[in-house]
């Protein structure tokens, strides 16, 4: 077991727990240890159901903590897990387990056990109302993030522009009608439409001289940070310099190991080899 993990993977601690338990048991029976609750099957329930949904949780934590990650792929990735969650309640209910290994084995270890599926149930629809109100504000443009994401779709009418151009100036103090103007004439650029799917950077090609406010309020929603990665990173490779077997720790010390750890920059060596006169002319 580890006593100090890295903070990515504390999601993965209850599994252990879970795939040692049996060795846990056994270990403190040696000892002379007794702890009754390891052995209460509703106990072992609960810790399965955990084990099972806090994996889940640990996953889409580690989808939304990587680099360069925008703020539409990480809406993405929590509607998909609010999403999977009424699934998740079908399958308890129901007593499938096809997404709760965990419980599907202590059912088969324990067929008589008398699984109550309402209580789990119950943990999972108070973890979607606490998404709920914890990524609201993203409920709030995500009709911006679509339209920015594909400003072509045929199902987009007037009255939608309307209440677009609307977001948009309320979210980034903006004029409406021109917001509104430069919405219906991007939908009508004939050269943007035809290399929207074209596999490019869409919005680098869209002229801020002609589209600017609606560049302005494209660039702000793309310059947001959704994650802490970033921020939460640095101060994992910080500590892990500053350690007890470092012989000499200055602030410049650290600047430049920080800069080294967190830099995506990779240095071209066979071409800094070739640029090298290895023997002077006389």
């Amino acid at each position: 077991m580890h006593t100090d993990v890295r903070w990515l993977s504390r999601g993965k601690f209850l599994q252990r727990f879970q795939d040692l338990l049996d060795e846990i048991i056994k270990f403190l029976d040696e000892r002379g240890d007794d702890y009754q609750q390891l052995r209460d099957l509703d106990w072992q329930c609960d810790l399965a159901f955990l084990a099972d949904f806090t994996g889940k949780l640990s996953t889409l934590n580690l989808n939304l903590q990587d680099k360069n990650k925008t703020l539409t792929e990480m809406m993405s990735s929590i509607a998909a897990f609010q999403c999977q969650t009424a699934s998740m309640i079908v399958d308890i209910e129901k007593k499938k387990f096809e997404q709760f290994v965990n419980i599907k084995d202590h059912m088969e270890k324990h067929p008589n056990y008398n699984f109550i599926s309402k209580k789990y149930m119950t943990e999972i629809r108070a973890v979607v109302a606490d998404f709920e109100i914890r990524f609201g504000d993203c409920r709030k443009i995500e009709n911006l993030v679509q339209f920015i994401s594909y400003p072509f779709n045929d199902s987009i009418d007037h009255s939608d522009i309307y209440e677009l151009a609307t977001k948009f100036a309320d979210t980034f103090q903006m004029e409406h009608m021109m917001l509104q103007n430069e919405i219906i004439t991007l939908r009508c650029d004939i050269f943007l439409k035809a290399r929207s799917s074209s596999g490019q950077d869409f919005w680098a090609l869209v002229s801020k001289e002609k589209y600017p406010n609606l560049k302005n309020c494209v660039e702000q929603l793309h310059s947001c940070f959704g994650s802490t990665y970033l921020c939460e990173s640095a101060f994992s490779y910080l500590k892990q310099t500053k350690s007890k077997h470092r012989s000499r720790l200055t602030d410049a010390h650290t600047l430049d190991s920080l800069r080294l750890a967190i830099s995506n920059y990779k240095p071209d060596y066979a071409k800094q080899v070739e640029d090298t006169q290895t023997q002077c002319s006389h």
